[in-house]
C-alpha cells in the first residue's frame, strides 16, 4: 500500500509505499530530503511531521518528539497514513538526483600510513551533481559497499576524490590499500547527506577529525570559488602529525586567504619539537572562543569528537542548536 506524503512550505509531493522508509521513498521520487547515516543513529533526517502517522522498526532508538509524533525519522519511518511534513530545505538540492555509476581508479595516493586517497574517473559523458560535504556509497568488486566523503568541490572534471582510512579489520578497508589497483573498477551511488554549506554572514568554524577533513575540503573550496570574505577558522585535529596528511595545503590557504585562519591539534604523545597545539580539537575552539553564539560549526569526522563538540559548544559556548550542522563517521 502507498500513501502520499507531502512537503511544506514548498509543495512538492511524492508516494511512499508502506514496505519502505519515508526518505527512500522521497529519493526514489527525486527529492532529497535531509539525511546523514540512513540507518537511523545520527538523527539528522529528524523532519517535522505536521499531520499523518508513522511506524518504527522495533528497538530503535527515539527521542520524545518522535514518539509522540512531533517528528519523524525519515530514514527508519514508515507511513501508515497520508503525511505532510515540514521540510524547506529540499529546495536547496533542486538539480540533484541519487544516480549509480561506474568509475575507475585512476589515483592511489597513500599519504599516511593509514590513510589513502582515491580519485576515481567517471565514465565519459557521466554528469555527477552533488553539494560539496555530500557523500557516496562506494561498492568494491568483493561485493562490500561503503560510504565516503567526497573531497572536491564538484566532479565537474568527471573525478570524485575519496579520502580512506584503514580499518585493520573491517571488510572494506584492509581491500583497498592491499589489493585494489588502478584502474579497476568501482561502483559509485549518491550522493547523500545534508552536510552542506548553508548562507549566512556569520563567521564559521570549520571543525574536522582524521579523515573528517575531506568534505572540509570540498567546503573549502566552494568557498574560495565563491570569493568568500566571512571569517572561517579550521581545526583539525589528528593523533600525530602524519594524520593531517593535507597540513600543507591549509597552510596554503591561510598563507593565500586573509579571511581563513588554521590551528592542527595533536591529541597524542608527539615529539618535543611540535609548536602546535595539544590535546581534543573541539576543546582548542572552546579556548579560543568562549562565545560562539553568533557562529555557524561544521564538523565532521569520528561521533565522539562531534558528539562532544555539539553537546560543550552549545553548553557552554552559547552555540545555537541550529547552527551546528556535523557529518559524523558513524
Amino acid at each position: 500500500m502507498t500513501y502520499h506524503v507531502e512537503i511544506q512550505p514548498v509543495g512538492k509531493h511524492f508516494e511512499a509505499d508502506a514496505s519502505g522508509s519515508v526518505l527512500d521513498a522521497a529519493l526514489k521520487a527525486g527529492i532529497m530530503l535531509k539525511h546523514g547515516c540512513r540507518d537511523g543513529r545520527c538523527g539528522d533526517c529528524r523532519t517535522p511531521l505536521i499531520s499523518g502517522q508513522v511506524v518504527y522498526p522495533d528497538g530503535l532508538e527515539l527521542s520524545s518528539t518522535d514518539q509522540n509524533g512531533e517528528t519523524l525519522l525519515t530514514c527508519q519511518a514508515r507511513a501508515t497514513t497520508d503525511l505532510v511534513i515540514d521540510a524547506p530545505e529540499v529546495t536547496e538540492f533542486e538539480g540533484i538526483s541519487i544516480q549509480k555509476v561506474i568509475g575507475r581508479i585512476m589515483g592511489k595516493d597513500q599519504v599516511a600510513d593509514d590513510v589513502v586517497i582515491l580519485e576515481c574517473m567517471l565514465a565519459p559523458g557521466t554528469q555527477f551533481n552533488y553539494l560539496p560535504g555530500q557523500y557516496v556509497d562506494l561498492t568494491l568488486a568483493t561485493g562490500v559497499t561503503r560510504s565516503y566523503s567526497m573531497a572536491k568541490r564538484s566532479a565537474d572534471d568527471g573525478r570524485i576524490e575519496l579520502h580512506i582510512r584503514r580499518v585493520n579489520d573491517g571488510q572494506a578497508t584492509p581491500y583497498i590499500f592491499d589489493e585494489l589497483q588502478v584502474k579497476n573498477r568501482v561502483t559509485l551511488e549518491g550522493p547523500f547527506g545534508s552536510f552542506y554549506l548553508r548562507e549566512s554572514d556569520s563567521p564559521m568554524i570549520l571543525l574536522a577529525s582524521g579523515t573528517g577533513f575531506a568534505p572540509i575540503k570540498a567546503l573549502m573550496e566552494q568557498l574560495i570559488e565563491r570569493e568568500n570574505t566571512r571569517p572561517v577558522h579550521l581545526y583539525w585535529g589528528g593523533r600525530r602529525l602524519q594524520d593531517l596528511y593535507h597540513n600543507e595545503l591549509c597552510q596554503q590557504w591561510q598563507a593565500a586567504h586573509p579571511w581563513f585562519d588554521y590551528t592542527p591539534v595533536l591529541s597524542d604523545e608527539v615529539s618535543s619539537d611540535w609548536v602546535g597545539r595539544r590535546g581534543f580539537v573541539h576543546r582548542a575552539v572552546m579556548d579560543d572562543c568562549q562565545d560562539l553564539s553568533d557562529y555557524q560549526v561544521y564538523a565532521c569526522g569520528a561521533p565522539i569528537v562531534i558528539e562532544s563538540a555539539k553537546k560543550d559548544f552549545v553548553e557552554s559556548c552559547g552555540l545555537k542548536q541550529d547552527s551546528f550542522f556535523a557529518d559524523a563517521f558513524v
